[in-house]
């Protein structure tokens, strides 16, 4: 709260001359002083470090900021591009710059213990948002419940494959939490379907045209032997689509996200569902969930991001939130995301 200056009433005019002249520059000092109080000082300034700017991010980092403005929260981006090594740096430097909070969507779960504990040790709440950092000393967490996408993705492609044939799956770079929990759901069902056999399987690194590569050459090796595509993001799935369209086959594709371009293809048939992860609703949840850490607000530090799996029957509502309407759908993201911080209907899309 900003001081205030009171004048005291006194006999003599020089003394109340001289009075008044201090006082004055008290105030003056006062008032431009950025600690001082009023707007400036009920700013926070939050860090985050994303793994890569991947389709996800990109996605979601127009209501991530959209929610920071209409909160009076300074965000500060940056990006490791991959790099482990980098991303430890980044966060470092955001603790050096005195931060208010830092968010990492993190590259490996097990390489930031010393960050996380320097963090803890200058009073700064760190959180792991959309991946997972080993650690107990996160002041929070919002994470996807990536082996339940796993198994819904798993689960519908064999459904679609009518319970037998063979499959080929694109990973995840290879220790990354989401890769390992969502193989992790997909073996779960594999194991209950022996009628179904993995062709191949190997890493895209989140990557379509790293994707569209490798389905290119199991294509070449398997041909019309492969039964579906498993992608344990959307982006793999579309670059695996882009191949089987250019070798003139229909080979369904299932993937995990609800990409603008996923949607789009479960719309015109090639992609047969996605699970939806809102990067809109998430990443702004995430920021709604480090502003409540850090004023003492939180009523629940770790949170799950439950997704649902989208098919043809409903992907019309989500084209119209993340496509068509998108604008009108990011004004709303703010009051959407605090109920949902409020109720604990983390993935709700619905007013």
């Amino acid at each position: 709260m900003r001081r205030k200056v009171q004048l005291a009433a006194i006999g003599f005019i020089a003394s109340a001359a001289l009075t008044l002249a201090g006082c004055v520059a008290a105030a003056e000092e006062s008032s431009s002083d950025p600690v001082a109080g009023g707007e400036e000082s009920s700013r926070l300034t939050i860090g985050l470090t994303v793994n890569d700017t991947t389709s996800f991010v990109n996605e979601g980092k127009e209501a991530l900021q959209y929610y920071a403005d209409v909160n009076n929260i300074d965000l500060i981006i940056t990006d490791p591009k991959g790099d482990v090594s980098v991303q430890a740096s980044q966060i470092e430097q955001f603790i050096r710059q005195g931060v208010d909070g830092i968010m990492v969507i993190a590259i490996q779960p097990d390489t930031y213990n010393a960050q996380v504990t320097q963090a803890k040790e200058a009073g700064i709440p760190l959180l792991n948002i959309n991946s997972a950092i080993n650690s107990p000393d996160t002041a929070g967490s919002l994470e996807p419940d990536d082996e339940e996408a796993g198994a819904l993705i798993a689960q519908a492609m064999i459904d679609h494959i009518g319970g037998s044939g063979n499959l080929v799956i694109l990973h995840g770079p290879f220790g990354n939490s989401a890769e390992v929990l969502r193989q992790a759901g997909i073996d779960r069902v594999l194991a209950e379907n022996p009628d179904v056999k993995v062709l191949a399987s190997d890493t895209a690194n989140w990557a379509r045209d790293e994707a569209a590569n490798k389905t290119a050459n199991w294509i070449t090796a398997y041909g019309d032997q492969i039964d579906g595509i498993l992608a344990h993001n959307d982006d793999m799935g579309l670059g695996a689509m882009q191949a089987v369209k250019e070798a003139n086959l229909s080979i369904p594709v299932v993937g995990i996200d609800g990409l603008q371009d996923a949607l789009r293809a479960i719309q015109t048939g090639e992609f047969i569902g996605t699970v939806i992860q809102n990067g809109s609703i998430e990443l702004a949840l995430g920021l709604a969930l480090t502003v409540a850490i850090i004023n003492g607000d939180a009523t629940e530090n770790h949170i799950a991001f439950k997704m649902p799996y989208v098919t043809a029957d409903d992907v019309d509502v989500y084209v119209d939130h993340l496509i068509d309407n998108k604008p009108a759908f990011i004004k709303r993201v703010p009051g959407l995301v605090d109920r949902n911080l409020k109720s604990g209907d983390y993935s709700n899309e619905s007013e």
